[in-house]
């Protein structure tokens, strides 16, 4: 590893944290929660609940106790606890927030997201959040830009418990990302489609993508109206639509 677990958790828990106060809610500093969840401006969320969290380490693994709720604490010092995250590839990862509840006055909760290589090695912190004894709240960072490569990388959430006597309680991490169209490349592919257009970049990542081929001879006819039978092809490629009926 470039950094040892433990040791980056450690600084992390005197240093990084970034808690907002109990009164604040997360959709205070995340975005108007009437706007979609879904999209290339709005974000989406993806909450990985402490059920799901399990030892680090097998030797004295211990246990979980409930908490408050649905919150999770461990049984003894194996505070070590990590989970597995499943984002969509080529996703901009935006924020990482961890939800908790914490009434120590000095050993607190830490969660960090590794990036690794496909052997699950050289790993990287990427985030790095710690909770206060505030009681109930969160902390988040949210000014990360990571672009999810799911072939190269694994990414691996980890939590470390400075306190196991149930005054610090992990409640959920949340990962909130943005779907994002890749860049455009320096040569167009059709003729009437130069890399001045407005919609260049977009018309791109839709040939890219197996959604279109044009209109014969080399170009796109942008400025063509679109029949119903081309949006049929269009939406079906796009969403990959099938059915096992036939």
């Amino acid at each position: 590893m470039r950094t040892t677990r433990l040791g980056w958790l450690g600084a992390m828990l005197c240093c990084l944290s970034v808690t907002l106060p109990l009164s604040a809610q997360p959709s205070d500093v995340v975005q108007d929660p009437k706007a979609p969840d879904f999209g290339p401006t709005n974000l989406t969320h993806v909450r990985v609940t402490a059920m799901e969290f399990s030892p680090l380490s097998s030797a004295g693994a211990g246990q979980w106790h409930t908490g408050t709720g649905f919150t999770r604490y461990p049984s003894d010092n194996s505070s070590d606890w990590g989970a597995a995250i499943h984002l969509p590839g080529g996703a901009l990862l935006k924020r990482f927030e961890l939800d908790y509840c914490d009434t120590s006055s000095a050993l607190h909760l830490g969660a960090v997201l590794w990036e690794c290589d496909n052997q699950g090695q050289n790993c990287s912190p990427v985030a790095g959040v710690s909770s206060t004894g505030n009681g109930c709240s969160f902390a988040a960072e949210d000014t990360l830009n990571l672009r999810i490569d799911n072939y190269h990388h694994l990414y691996v959430l980890d939590v470390a418990f400075g306190a196991v006597d149930g005054t610090v309680q992990l409640a959920s991490v949340i990962l909130s990302y943005q779907l994002d169209v890749s860049p455009a490349p320096a040569a167009p592919t059709f003729g009437d489609v130069p890399v001045s257009d407005p919609a260049f970049q977009y018309i791109q990542a839709l040939v890219a993508s197996g959604i279109t081929a044009g209109c014969a001879g080399g170009n796109y006819c942008p400025d063509a109206p679109l029949t119903r039978r081309q949006m049929a092809v269009f939406l079906a490629k796009a969403l990959g639509l099938q059915w096992t009926n036939y």
